[in-house]
């Protein structure tokens, strides 16, 4: 499988694909392996961030469409980076997915 192809399959399953790009597939680039942990960072916010919305008490008008917005945005920015074959860090998310996928992004 090309390697654009696996990072585009991360972002679109987002954290699933990303576990399954990082840990399932071998001989993976280093780029691919970044863009894979980078997918599981923001599909793992998304979730964490939707569900402590929903159990708070308070309203916020839009707030759930504008995360939806910054999901996709964030997931259509990776695609285009992955497909363009540019430096693999998304703004935020890359530090993260630094600091937590480290050892795996380095191998």
């Amino acid at each position: 499988m090309d390697e654009k192809a696996k990072c585009i399959l991360a972002y679109i399953f987002s954290w699933l694909g990303g576990l399954i790009v990082l840990y399932g597939l071998k001989d993976n680039e280093k780029n691919t392996k970044f863009h894979a942990a980078q997918a599981i960072i923001i599909g793992f916010g998304y979730m964490i961030i939707t569900a402590v919305y929903r159990f708070l008490p308070i309203y916020i008008p839009f707030l759930s469409t504008a995360l939806s917005v910054l999901y996709l945005l964030c997931i259509v920015f990776g695609i285009i980076k992955a497909c363009n074959g540019e430096a693999p860090e998304l703004p935020l998310v890359g530090n993260l997915a630094k600091s937590m996928f480290g050892k795996k992004i380095k191998e």
